[in-house]
């Protein structure tokens, strides 16, 4: 059990660990085909998950660490049960994709950098309201 301002800490740490993980992988697809266009098309898929999807999301589970009344709460209560059912499936959606070879390398290179960085910079809300309480 961990106070709801460790909480933030963890919350704000899973989203840039997974972030830098998928930037990372991304990267290196990028590097791997050598095509100058990846990088641009990685914009609107950052713009997108940045600011349609994760920084709400984001923004969502902070304030919900936040409204925990009670003094220690445990440390799964991080994200919903919706949120971890959507983690597991990306995950796996994720790592299928690229480990069956069914996608080529090109289109994870664009979209795992997009969605890497916009993963990395949802991590701020979390870090914002450790600050703020």
């Amino acid at each position: 059990m961990l106070k709801p301002r460790i909480l933030l800490i963890i919350g704000g740490a899973l989203w840039a660990i997974a972030g830098i993980n998928i930037a990372i992988i991304g990267l290196r697809c990028c590097l791997q085909i050598h095509q100058w266009w990846v990088y641009l098309a990685a914009i609107p898929v950052f713009v997108i998950f940045r600011y349609v999807i994760f920084g709400p999301v984001g923004k969502k589970y902070a304030k919900r660490i936040t409204g925990f009344t009670e003094e220690k709460v445990a440390v799964w209560h991080v994200y919903s049960i919706a949120g971890y059912l959507i983690m597991v499936f990306m995950m796996a959606l994720g790592i299928t994709l690229r480990v069956e070879h069914l996608v080529p390398t090109w289109s994870i290179a664009f979209f795992y950098l997009g969605l890497g960085l916009a993963l990395l910079l949802a991590s701020w809300p979390y870090f914002a309201e450790y600050r703020r309480v």
